[in-house]
């Protein structure tokens, strides 16, 4: 699996894409905080509470990196190559989904230092910028990281299941940003609680002590998606 996981950031790391998308999203960390500067809020405490209502904004950009991870070599055909000397179409997938999620986390360390640098840079120092602050930005930070592995296999599975790029990104966002409307068509709105995008409430909750159910959420509904990806994968025709 390690020497597949390289293949697949040799590959990515060879192509411009990546770096576009990593340096758009530094670019607009730093407009950001230039932005609150010289306001009521252009300190560094609000930067931080800022950034907890920010987090549910990276589900938009994570189907952008399946698609590099997976859909270039679905639309060139070359799957069938590595396929045909016999590696596991399971072993394929999970290494796959892994560098995804591995490429996501390049991201998040990119977009943090642009963000907190930014705030160094632009915004004052003031009394509520403590210790106790950042440390709960980083857990609601860790909470969201769950929510968004749980995305990154669900934009898999989607990626797998349809040949055409767009039309898998729209049952993504339809799956994520629609479904509550469709359980509120079938009167089953006592299952809303248990949606993806229903995990950033909680999460952007002052007064939360618990993120169990947020954990508990992405971890069956990576669960459900992978082992879905895996069986598509599998059935896919790779020719």
């Amino acid at each position: 699996m390690a020497k597949l996981i390289h293949a697949d950031f040799y590959k990515t790391f060879h192509r411009v894409y990546f770096y576009i998308l990593a340096a758009g999203l530094a670019a607009l960390c730093f407009l950001m905080n230039y932005a609150m500067r010289g306001g009521m809020l252009g300190n560094m405490s609000s930067s931080v509470q800022f950034a907890v209502m920010l987090l549910e904004y990276p589900v938009i950009i994570l189907p952008m990196v399946t698609q590099i991870v997976f859909s270039e070599e679905f639309q060139f055909h070359t799957l069938k190559n590595t396929a045909s000397y016999g590696t596991n179409r399971t072993l394929l997938f999970t290494a796959k989904l892994i560098t995804s999620i591995l490429l996501c986390m390049i991201l998040a360390a990119v977009v943090l230092a642009a963000y907190f640098g930014s705030m160094f840079i632009f915004l004052k120092h003031d009394a509520e910028f403590t210790s106790s602050l950042l440390n709960n930005f980083f857990m609601r930070l860790g909470v969201s990281c769950a929510v968004y592995a749980a995305c990154i296999t669900m934009s898999a599975f989607f990626t797998v299941l349809f040949r055409r790029n767009g039309l898998a990104i729209f049952f993504y966002y339809g799956v994520f940003y629609l479904m509550q409307y469709f359980l509120v068509l079938l009167h089953l709105e006592k299952f809303e609680s248990y949606l993806l995008e229903a995990q950033f409430a909680t999460i952007r909750k002052l007064s939360v002590t618990s993120f169990q159910k947020p954990l508990m959420v992405s971890a069956v509904t990576t669960l459900v998606f992978f082992i879905a990806g895996a069986v598509a994968f599998r059935r896919k025709d790779l020719c």
